[in-house]
């Protein structure tokens, strides 16, 4: 009885062997080799990669290309404001002046110099809130695709490592 779980167990190792290594005959492949199974997988996985690469990288311009064009109109929409806001001042001070009938009047200068000075001021602070606004949307777009990079790399890697666990030769078959 021990013969044939001996002979049982030795066929067994035998036949893990040979479909680990692929037979063929006359040059006729008669069991698909593990080998080329590893090396077709591996292919694969470098091509899911580079996909899942491209895809993030269109991802990132798509964010980017947002960003570019919200930075834009944000940059008209304050342009336009603040044009706005000096016609209004210069209007101001033309209707003062003609209502007073002095051309130069130093309480209408100076109220217009103030207004002029508070709508600079506001320009200025609403372009660095723009410009801040930009810049963290870039930085999250690269910081996305960072993320997304580093999780196509452990997924590679991970697979690939599964792939090289696989026995392939007749003798790693016969253990396994």
């Amino acid at each position: 009885m021990s013969w044939i779980v001996v002979g049982l167990t030795v066929g067994s190792a035998l036949y893990k062997g040979v479909q680990a290594e692929g037979v063929s005959i006359g040059g006729k492949q008669l069991i698909k080799g593990t080998r080329q199974d590893v090396a077709t997988g591996k292919g694969a996985a470098y091509d899911l990669q580079q996909e899942q690469l491209g895809l993030l990288g269109e991802q990132k311009d798509l964010a980017l290309g947002a960003a570019q064009s919200q930075f834009a109109g944000g940059q008209r929409d304050i342009s336009m404001g603040t044009q706005t806001g000096m016609r209004g001042i210069q209007e101001f001070g033309a209707t003062a002046a003609s209502r007073s009938g002095l051309a130069t009047s130093g309480t209408i200068e100076s109220k217009v110099k103030t207004q002029t000075g508070d709508l600079m001021a506001k320009y200025k602070s609403d372009m660095t809130k723009l410009f801040e606004t930009r810049d963290l949307s870039r930085a999250q777009a690269d910081l996305s695709y960072r993320k997304g990079e580093m999780s196509a790399e452990e997924v590679y890697e991970g697979t690939l490592t599964g792939l090289e666990s696989q026995p392939t030769g007749f003798l790693e078959g016969m253990f396994s």
